[in-house]
């Protein structure tokens, strides 16, 4: 009989519910014991896991969160750990823990299966930034926030005549910026992939306004680089802040900036994201079964494809060359 372990772990995003009740669906079906263990790694380290039956996963498909919990922890805490989660596992009699999360839980679930603690990875978060996967179940969701802020954001933006620079999450990566951007109809998006000067953004707003435009939309991603940042509660620079006052000095124009922060990771998984968490789901329990570990289980042209954790946590997720380039005729 297999015992299989799921738990959600690194940031929230839409989907991970609907991806847990794949999981758990496919794996009644095939009648092994499923456990569900709270609170990502740091639960499983604790010990806290609980047996699953199907009324644990009922009607929770549209939820938003993770109705496990979830936390972030590095590899260094599965190194100092390894010797307490293997024996969590062992006394339990769990034979493969399915990971449902970010960039963070990839690399965790690496070390784990690197000695021999068997894990399938499930990529959920809506930074889109893990390796292996076109689309990350959480993405759809989260951009359709971001162009769900735009529309509103423009009429205010047009009866007051304003930049609106609106701040979306990407530390490394602007899959967020440039989709949920184009989407809502950005009159320029700032990317870290691809930064330019403050010169070259000013002379586009001044632009802008002189063929009669008299508001813009500017998307930044939180992990574009600017000169000078105005500082969060963390202490964490905030690039929509340091760019509206490099662009205040610059152009003359008034400006406003909107972050929009947790309200990514929030609410209802769309239909994309569903029906993405649920073939995957389906597709790491179908795996597993065949003996299959230490992978990620993404979709890449519309096919489910396997990649090898150590690659997913090594190699970058990048924005095509050409989707920037045809972006850029909107802006």
């Amino acid at each position: 009989m297999r015992r299989i372990a799921i738990m959600t772990a690194g940031a929230d995003a839409p989907g991970m519910n609907a991806a847990i009740r794949s999981v758990a669906r496919r794996s009644f079906e095939l009648g092994y014991d499923v456990l569900m263990v709270r609170d990502g790694f740091e639960g499983l380290v604790r010990g806290d896991i609980e047996i699953m039956n199907k009324k644990t996963v009922s009607g929770i498909l549209p939820l938003g969160g993770s109705i496990f919990g979830s936390s972030r922890v590095s590899p260094e805490f599965a190194v100092q750990n390894l010797a307490k989660i293997r024996g969590v596992l062992e006394s339990n009699s769990i034979t493969t823990s399915i990971i449902i999360g970010d960039r963070s839980a990839v690399a965790v679930a690496a070390v784990l299966d690197a000695n021999s603690i068997p894990c399938v990875v499930v990529p959920n978060t809506i930074d889109n930034d893990i390796f292996g996967t076109d689309f990350s179940i959480g993405f759809d969701s989260a951009i359709t926030t971001i162009s769900d802020a735009l529309d509103k954001l423009h009429s205010t933006a047009s009866a007051h005549h304003r930049v609106m620079i609106v701040e979306v999450m990407g530390r490394q990566s602007g899959w967020l910026a440039l989709y949920g951007g184009l989407a809502g109809g950005a009159d320029f998006i700032a990317i870290p992939e691809q930064p330019v000067s403050i010169e070259t953004l000013a002379t586009h707003l001044k632009q802008r306004k002189e063929e009669g435009k008299d508001f813009s939309i500017v998307v930044v991603a939180e992990g574009y680089p600017v000169a000078t940042h105005e500082p969060t509660i963390a202490g964490r620079p905030v690039a929509g802040y340091g760019l509206a006052e490099a662009l205040a000095s610059t152009t003359n124009l008034s400006m406003r900036v909107t972050v929009l922060g947790y309200l990514q990771r929030g609410g209802s998984p769309t239909v994309f994201d569903r029906l993405l968490a649920t073939r995957l789901g389906l597709a790491a329990v179908n795996a597993m079964r065949e003996g299959k570990s230490g992978i990620l289980v993404g979709e890449i042209g519309q096919r489910v494809a396997f990649t090898d954790l150590r690659e997913a946590t090594t190699q970058p997720h990048v924005i095509p060359a050409d989707i920037v380039l045809e972006a850029k005729t909107f802006y």
